[in-house]
């Protein structure tokens, strides 16, 4: 009976793991450069758990948005672990610091953080940002391909090992686009209805099961 309970209680863990991440989903459909987090119960979810597909890119026209065509990842910097993001929407800080607009985290070059002076500036495909046709700095694009591990961690953000070793990316950036997110709103509601009703019905199987042992015990009590 234990046993049973058990394998129960797993289940309705996963299912709850699977609402969590379908949930998280559809709430970011909308965000830029979202990824689709794979809803995995925590016991497996090591490595593996983000969609890496690219979203459809979005022309905006508007200088502060890059989206990489391809393969690749722009760098977060900033306190802590470099992070990276498909997220493309930026914006200046007080000093021209370029940062990521959603997270607050600034951008990182090949030499390090990006300052602008006030102006409009060009970023090529090849992630080469100039300003009055002089080169500034250069973006930091990085593969993961042969990484598993890809960890959402919020605000755009992913957290990947090795950052600063990983391998340089082969996409190109592509001024005045944004990534719109990966997920698609349909397959989630799909999943969620799914999801929801397999954990109603291993709900509804616990509650018997327990019916059936507070019987037994009643029984054994009379003798």
């Amino acid at each position: 009976m234990n046993a049973l309970m058990g394998v129960l209680a797993s289940s309705m863990n996963a299912d709850m793991a699977r609402l969590g991440g379908v949930a998280h989903n559809m709430a970011n459909a909308t965000t830029p450069g979202y990824k689709k987090v794979f809803a995995l119960p925590p016991e497996v979810t090591r490595g593996g758990t983000v969609d890496r597909r690219s979203g459809v890119l979005s022309r905006t026209g508007d200088e502060f948005h890059l989206a990489i065509d391809g393969d690749g990842f722009f760098v977060a910097g900033g306190d802590g672990e470099p992070m990276v993001t498909r997220g493309g929407a930026m914006k200046l800080d007080s000093r021209g610091r370029l940062l990521f607009a959603q997270s607050g985290r600034p951008v990182r070059g090949e030499g390090g953080d990006i300052f602008l002076a006030p102006g409009a500036f060009t970023v090529t495909a090849a992630g080469e940002v100039t300003q009055g046709g002089v080169p500034v700095a250069r973006l930091r694009l990085v593969s993961t391909k042969g990484r598993t591990a890809l960890d959402a961690m919020g605000e755009g953000l992913y957290r990947m090992s090795g950052v600063d070793s990983a391998e340089p990316a082969g996409g190109h950036v592509r001024q005045g686009y944004l990534e719109m997110s990966n997920v698609n709103s349909a397959r989630e509601m799909v999943e969620l209805m799914e999801a929801t009703r397999h954990f109603e019905s291993v709900q509804r199987a616990v509650t018997g099961l327990d019916a059936v042992w507070e019987k037994s015990l009643k029984t054994l009590g009379e003798f």
